[in-house]
């Protein structure tokens, strides 16, 4: 038997889940909150099997209700189930840890699958929310394949002196140009990687393995 929590501030709607989820066999709903905080304690109580989260929600919302929960009960499932499908809510859910991002839209009979599939250990992306992230993940692979372009090797070189402490200065000195020519050269990386310092600029060709 799945055992599900469900966690939405309207009522009815959580109900109507209840209904459509408990259709299935496997499935029980053991408890109903109506804010992110009571969601936490039920998890505390019942140690559910999954927890199905709305975002905006009173007390926590389904991200920070999210965080908590994967931090105290790691093992214990957690899928989004909202209306908002901007990028920054389904980053935000997967860095905290959940396991699905559905849309109210769904079907009970996509909803069940959907249980069943988390349960099993798969990561649920329900439609268009899927699409949305698939999209940006491309337009970000993109974006990084141009950088990769447009940088030379000495571009390399300087990112690497900078990693090392060295100064525009010192690093003009090393490879025989002016500090403004390397200032200029800085500035440049900046511009391209949309950072706002040159700490950033290593942080940024570190993450995305350019040097």
């Amino acid at each position: 038997m799945i055992r599900v929590i469900i966690a939405d501030d309207h009522s009815i709607f959580a109900e109507s889940l209840q209904l459509m989820l408990q259709q299935d066999n496997d499935i029980a709903v053991e408890g109903i909150a109506l804010n992110g905080k009571d969601a936490v304690t039920l998890c505390m109580d019942l140690l559910p099997d999954l927890v199905l989260l709305d975002i905006k929600m009173p007390g926590y919302n389904g991200i920070e209700a999210a965080k908590i929960i994967k931090n105290t009960f790691p093992d214990i499932k957690i899928a989004i189930l909202t209306t908002f499908e901007d990028f920054e809510n389904i980053t935000q859910a997967f860095i905290n840890g959940i396991n699905g991002y559905i849309l109210k839209d769904i079907t009970s009979k996509e909803l069940v699958l959907a249980v069943k599939c988390i349960i099993c250990g798969f990561q649920v992306m329900h439609g268009p929310a899927g699409e949305f992230l698939q999209r940006e993940f491309i337009r970000l692979s993109n974006n990084m394949g141009y950088q990769q372009q447009q940088l030379k090797d000495e571009d390399i070189k300087i990112i690497k002196l900078i990693s090392d402490g060295k100064s525009n200065r010192e690093i003009g000195e090393l490879m025989n140009y002016t500090e403004g020519t390397i200032k200029n050269r800085v500035s440049r990386l900046i511009e391209l990687f949309e950072v706002k310092d040159r700490t950033q600029v290593v942080v940024h060709a570190l993450k995305n393995n350019l040097i």
